[in-house]
């Protein structure tokens, strides 16, 4: 998983440049996202000023990832939080299929930002073999820095693994969540030698549980005021994420990004969702960026259905040790109609 305030290049450079000129609120925008055009209706007024539907409350992160053993191995994901506006991690969990078949998933791992405590995840961010941390600087700018343990701001790098602190993610500021399966015996693939490197989450069946707000920073210029969430194959940060040689990862091979909650400018209030590998998905449908008050989403994978569900739950989620087959199958069924919800189809 990334935390950060859009340190995110590649295609999110890209993005930038076709992001929302200025409009005036009730103006038709028009924009080109992954070689698609759309449009929608600004309610944008600029930085500061939030729409009155928003409610005040103090920011927060919560999220879960929940996988099914059972089901077919796919390349590991990470999870993706970006620099935004305010953002705070408060809960992370994973969670598997560990009844054979039952249909029940169990947690595989958990982070509670108020209690301090994590267990199996590891926090990362981009700053190896910088400052004598560990990480290699190896390969020079076509690579970049390798991974590094992040510090508990996520600001710099660390000596050693710490837990990320119960405050917000500044602008510009990204964290790595990956698990805390060290590729020490090669069991990652190809992985930066010299490099911090752990897994991802594998397996065609998992779910992210999340609660996180954006608050409104006010900061303008490069990345200011524009926070994200989004998964990676975990291929790219395990070899070359901020490279200047784009062909040092499997990034523009099409290997996989999908963002899951992002503002692609300055100040606004559009959570955008986009599909960045084949097939590729997006539109110009958004969620309400949670600039105020939290929010609880699911990230739903379903290798069976060949689908992946975004959806934004009820505010009585919990965020418990297992969860029954029943409640899964709820979040499919009611993103399938719900205005708070998305779902990307996995094949063409």
């Amino acid at each position: 998983m990334h935390s950060h305030r859009h340190n995110h290049q590649h295609l999110h450079n890209l993005k930038r440049k076709n992001a929302l000129a200025e409009r005036a609120v009730g103006d038709t925008v028009i924009a080109t996202i992954d070689g698609q055009v759309v449009s929608w209706i600004n309610q944008y007024a600029g930085p500061g000023t939030s729409p009155s539907t928003t409610t005040t409350q103090p920011a927060k992160v919560q999220t879960t990832l929940a996988k099914s053993i059972g089901s077919p191995p796919q390349p590991s994901t990470a999870p993706v939080q970006t620099p935004s506006a305010a953002a705070g991690s408060k809960k992370l969990s994973v969670v598997d299929d560990s009844t054979g078949g039952s249909g029940s998933w169990s947690r595989q791992a958990y982070y509670n930002a108020e209690a301090g405590s994590s267990d199996g995840f590891t926090f990362l961010n981009h700053f190896g073999g910088t400052n004598g941390m560990p990480g290699t600087t190896d390969g020079g700018p076509a690579f970049g820095a390798s991974l590094s343990y992040a510090s508990s701001d996520g600001k710099s790098a660390a000596a050693s693994s710490q837990v990320l602190a119960n405050k917000m993610i500044e602008d510009d500021v990204e964290v790595v969540v990956m698990s805390n399966k060290t590729c020490v015996d090669g069991s990652c693939g190809y992985t930066r030698p010299g490099g911090v490197a752990y897994h991802g989450f594998e397996g065609d069946h998992k779910l992210f549980l999340m609660e996180f707000s954006m608050p409104a920073t006010g900061k303008t210029g490069f990345n200011g005021d524009m926070p994200g969430i989004w998964l990676l194959n975990a291929q790219i940060p395990l070899t070359s994420q901020y490279g200047t040689n784009p062909k040092c990862s499997c990034w523009t091979s099409g290997c996989g990004e999908f963002d899951l909650f992002e503002i692609l400018d300055t100040g606004n209030f559009r959570c955008k969702s986009t599909l960045h590998m084949a097939p590729a998905g997006g539109s110009s449908d958004y969620f309400q960026r949670p600039e105020k008050n939290t929010i609880k989403a699911a990230v739903l994978f379903m290798g069976s259905q060949e689908s992946a569900h975004i959806q934004v739950l009820d505010d009585s989620q919990t965020f418990d040790e297992s969860l029954a087959a029943g409640v899964i199958d709820s979040m499919t069924k009611d993103s399938s109609s719900s205005a708070m919800s998305s779902v990307f189809r996995l094949t063409s």
